[in-house]
């Protein structure tokens, strides 16, 4: 291009002087009816709002991830967590010394088996092997949250020293008693929850309460071991030596289905021939707990001059240890009462008939009209 052509060229671009003084307006703002006017603008992650403690560190919300974690879900067990299941001082510390830092109970394990294996691993009186038997349940309930069982849903397991041991079929008393004396503490227990729950049903005690009619009628009762031959003693007034002189007075009880003793019995005859948890009682005892005996005992009642035959029964249980005030009998049932031949005179209470008599009553019985 020529030097004249583009000399040209600039001159036809050229902005006339009275265009230059002209400044462009600006274009007024047209608000927007469907769109809310923001009084407050959104803050950048510069904002000093935003870099406040507040925002940067936000409270946890219960659904937050954080609030639903485990750990905040079942926190840490501590001395105070754990005075529910005291009945003696002390025995909160005394568990947790047993346990790893940082203790959780199993979130499968309600809370008649968290007071169980408590009782088991923190009370001073508790049997030999005790101790084991409580930290088997426990580490039973925390395979069942681990999902260890899931495959063996209808078996049974053997929990021995902390381990899966094997997998079985439910046992029988003898097999349970063998058992103990192989695998002392040891539990086998079914996976299924329903059975575990059948295991240690309670029926409700005494439907009427007669101790405050003052016409209660009270034996003397003996039980023995069939494995061991050991025999225990409990009298009209039984007071626990272990519990600080306790009275149980020794009463017979037509409204209860079962036979329940002080721990006493457990504690003299041995740990072996009863279901390792407990339950709460039903009726006369509640909310205090029952351990089950899973093998057979012999019982005798007497007064103080005769007893009366042994009768087998298979439905004893005893209280928990310490046991609370609301607590002051031991109720011979109908588990036992069923078993013997006895006649109630008025205002004199029941009297156990000789097996001679026993022959005569039912001859007069059969000779009725």
């Amino acid at each position: 291009m020529s030097a004249s052509n583009e000399k040209k060229k600039k001159s036809v671009f050229k902005i006339p002087k009275f265009l230059k003084n002209i400044k462009k307006k600006k274009e007024p703002e047209v608000p927007n009816p469907s769109v809310p006017e923001i009084s407050n603008p959104p803050e950048t992650f510069d904002s000093p709002e935003m870099l406040s403690p507040s925002v940067l560190n936000p409270p946890e919300t219960f659904d937050s991830p954080e609030m639903l974690s485990p750990s905040v879900l079942n926190p840490p067990e501590t001395v105070d967590s754990l005075h529910n299941y005291e009945t003696r001082p002390g025995q909160a510390q005394k568990f947790l010394d047993r346990m790893p830092p940082n203790f959780r109970w199993p979130q499968s394990m309600n809370d008649d088996d968290r007071a169980t294996a408590f009782f088991y691993i923190g009370d001073d009186s508790a049997l030999e092997f005790d101790d084991e038997a409580g930290l088997n349940l426990i580490s039973f309930f925390d395979n069942l949250d681990r999902g260890t069982f899931d495959e063996h849903k209808d078996s049974w397991v053997l929990i021995y020293k902390q381990e899966v041991k094997k997998y079985g079929s439910e046992y029988t008393s003898k097999e349970l008693w063998d058992l103990e004396n192989e695998m002392p503490g040891a539990i086998y227990l079914p996976v299924d929850t329903k059975r575990r729950e059948d295991l240690v049903k309670v029926a409700p005690a005494r439907t009427v309460n007669a101790r405050h009619n003052e016409d209660e009628h009270m034996v003397r009762i003996r039980v023995r071991n069939l494995n061991t031959n050991k025999i225990v003693t409990i009298d009209y007034n039984f007071r626990d030596p272990v519990e600080n002189n306790k009275l149980y007075k020794s009463v017979i009880d037509s409204g209860a289905p079962e036979t329940t003793l002080p721990y006493y019995v457990r504690s003299t005859l041995g740990r072996q021939g009863w279901n390792p948890t407990s339950k709460i009682a039903r009726g006369y005892g509640a909310p205090s707990r029952v351990f089950i005996a899973t093998a057979s005992f012999e019982m005798a009642i007497g007064d103080n001059n005769n007893w009366s035959k042994w009768v087998t029964i298979d439905t004893l249980r005893v209280w928990q240890r310490d046991p609370g005030p609301h607590i002051d009998s031991s109720l011979v049932g109908c588990d036992v009462l069923d078993q013997f031949f006895f006649v109630h005179q008025p205002n004199q209470g029941y009297k156990l008939l000789r097996a001679t008599d026993e022959i005569s009553l039912i001859n007069f019985i059969n000779n009725l009209p």
